[in-house]
């Protein structure tokens, strides 16, 4: 059984297995220079764009840029002062008026903060590089370069607060101007529409699958320390529980490859034939001579206990040995005429077992005269009633072959019990209830010289050192992407979302209230198969991020705080519904509208073209690069409705 999880990037690429140095690089180093490198270009060309506008007196458009940009970090500093982990944690280390301080710095100096963040991550993933292969330096140094951080909340908020209306709104403007445009404007618009893409795309691509992830290892990048640990003792939950799964199989195994000649004692079951003595095997005869049940177990136990101390004759093997230390019983009544053998199998009985003598009967039962061919044998008819020794009425009641029957599995349980079923420590069923309850000791394993607390010396058997266990469940999931998978669900992100932006923009510039028309559907049909997909289950608060939610699904798909029952049914849905979309805005103005520039024709080429990029490499990447899925073994605590609600930060 393999031990998989999603915690971190997986060690291969295309199924090979690459060196931890070569990991280290497209995993860490080169996805961190280009996000460093994508981030500046895209904040200062912005920012530029807004002093742009504001030169030409295009207020409106100056405005609204720099409210995109601006609010990022006042959503991400409201989402982590209002959440009940963040505030925690931040508390823990800080007193409450250090941790607000610290977020307001981090609004207003944002940019900076963010900067930090990825310097810092990038020199921790140098400096792993300059330790030995698998070494705890090694290990340390990417454990710092991924450490969580409220920064990675600003990101992801920022590429669908920032990003993805900022490419609707400067395509818009482009569009709408005539041939006479002014260079530097549109220099620094085309620069913002390509870094607003590429971080969308990047972003998309990060978390399209993070809730799956995250069910199997994976958390998020902006959850606390005790988050973080509870997700590490999760992953060391499973890895044990996998161990003792896999130990459990072989024992199991072992067992059903030891089980002595299974197939044939259950022919001989059926075929209800009497064994052979002179085959060697140790058998158990138990002659029924009385009619009363009780004299008649009392006389199958003490011929059994003479036979099961039988040992073997002669020179007797290890085989034959073992042979006779599980022997077989046959019980046979000789007083019935033509009553078949039956033979016992190691089975326990379901039928309770018959209720012990009554207390009054005589502690020694009487002896009959001595027969002139056999030893004098017990009375088997004599009561509580006779005292007197005195012979009492016989009560004549046949046995019947179900009677022979219980009588055979009674003494097969206990057979069955005595050797299979492990005695229970005597310090759980004995000890225990003899002492105090403030007295009782934990079930742990102590030094050879010390003793119980009521004084007798402790043996073995009363050393405790086992867990009792819990009620486990399967949680499926998915590894993360490699660096090949994630590469090319990047471009295919990038394709798509070029179509849909220029698909939305230009049927925006011939049609504005068609275009939040055909929003406000995309918009309330999300939303809707969220209610369904949840059941419209949760607090406010997670309403109200479903809400949100059903906002980024008009541009792309995640499976972000939400995971999909039928991921199939969920992306083959949405992406069939955005292609009808943008293929039929594409078709209406391209077919109904007199254009002034080239700019249209090759915007339409453009949507085409871009939508078949995007289905070759979802095919590409669904048949080939799609990562492995993940099985783990958690503990079941408690039931999904118990959960408590979290915030999204």
């Amino acid at each position: 059984m393999e031990v998989g999880h999603a915690a971190s990037p997986p060690p291969h690429i295309l199924g090979y297995t690459v060196r931890s140095r070569t990991r280290i690089y497209v995993s860490y180093i080169v996805p961190t220079c280009l996000a460093l490198l994508v981030y500046i270009a895209q904040t200062a060309s912005d920012l530029a764009l807004s002093y742009q506008h504001f030169r030409q007196h295009a207020v409106g458009y100056g405005a609204g840029t720099l409210v995109l940009v601006l609010v990022p970090p006042v959503l991400t500093f409201l989402l982590v002062i209002t959440s009940r982990e963040q505030r925690s944690s931040a508390s823990s280390n800080q007193n409450n008026c250090l941790a607000l301080g610290n977020g307001l710095l981090r609004l207003l100096l944002f940019p900076f903060f963010v900067v930090y963040r990825f310097t810092m991550r990038l020199f921790w993933s140098v400096e792993a590089l300059f330790h030995d292969d698998d070494d705890v330096e090694r290990m340390k140094c990417l454990e710092k370069a991924t450490q969580t951080s409220s920064i990675e909340l600003y990101l992801l908020i920022q590429a669908y607060a920032q990003a993805a209306p900022q490419i609707i709104l400067q395509l818009y403007f482009m569009l709408e101007q005539d041939l006479f445009r002014n260079y530097e404007t549109s220099a620094v618009q085309a620069l913002s529409l390509v870094f607003s893409a590429i971080d969308l795309a990047a972003i998309t691509t990060s978390y399209q699958r993070i809730e799956s992830q995250r069910r199997v290892g994976r958390h998020y990048p902006w959850a606390t320390p005790q988050q973080v640990e509870s997700h590490r003792c999760q992953l060391e939950q499973n890895e044990r529980l996998c161990c003792e799964a896999e130990r459990k199989k072989r024992e199991s195994e072992r067992t059903i490859a030891s089980f002595p000649e299974s197939e044939r004692i259950m022919a001989n079951f059926h075929a209800r034939q009497p064994m052979d003595p002179a085959q060697g095997v140790a058998t158990h005869e138990v002659h029924v001579r009385g009619e009363d049940e009780v004299d008649n177990d009392a006389l199958e136990q003490l011929e059994t206990k003479a036979l099961l101390h039988t040992g073997p004759k002669g020179n007797a093997t290890d085989d034959d040995k073992l042979q006779v230390t599980r022997p077989k019983l046959r019980l046979w009544q000789k007083e019935l005429r033509d009553l078949d053998t039956i033979e016992v199998l190691d089975t326990v009985p379901e039928t309770p077992p018959p209720p012990p003598p009554p207390v009054t009967a005589p502690p020694e039962l009487p002896v009959l005269k001595p027969s002139a061919d056999g030893p004098p044998a017990p009375d088997l008819r004599r009561t509580a009633s006779d005292n007197d020794h005195r012979r009492s009425r016989r009560v004549t009641r046949p046995l019947s072959q179900l009677e022979t029957f219980k009588d055979m599995l009674l003494i097969n349980a206990q057979l069955y019990i005595k050797e299979h079923v492990p005695r229970p420590p005597k310090l759980l069923i004995g000890r225990v209830n003899e002492e105090p309850i403030e007295e009782r000791s934990p079930l742990v394993a102590r030094s050879p010289g010390a003793q119980m607390p009521n004084g007798s010396p402790l043996t073995p058997k009363d050393v405790v050192d086992f867990y009792f266990p819990r009620p486990t469940k399967i949680v499926n999931g998915i590894q993360q992407d490699d660096f090949a998978g994630r590469t090319v669900a990047f471009f295919g992100w990038i394709a798509f979302i070029t179509m849909r932006m220029l698909a939305l923009s230009t049927f925006c510039v011939f049609y504005p209230r068609a275009f939040f028309i055909v929003l406000g559907v995309h918009y309330s049909l999300m939303l809707a198969c969220l209610a369904l997909e949840t059941r419209c289950r949760g607090s406010w608060n997670r309403t109200l991020f479903y809400l949100l939610l059903a906002y980024i699904y008009i541009f792309v798909l995640l499976e972000f705080r939400v995971c999909f029952k039928s991921i199939r049914l969920w992306y083959g849905g949405f992406l069939a519904l955005t292609l009808v979309e943008n293929i039929t805005m594409t078709a209406i103005w391209y077919g109904n509208e007199e254009f002034e520039s080239w700019w249209f024709g090759f915007i339409a080429e453009w949507i085409l073209y871009s939508g078949i990029l995007f289905v070759a490499t979802l095919i590409v990447y669904y048949c080939i690069l799609r990562p492995r899925d993940v099985s783990l073994i958690v503990e079941d605590d408690a039931p999904p409705a118990s959960e408590p609600e979290t915030s999204v930060a």
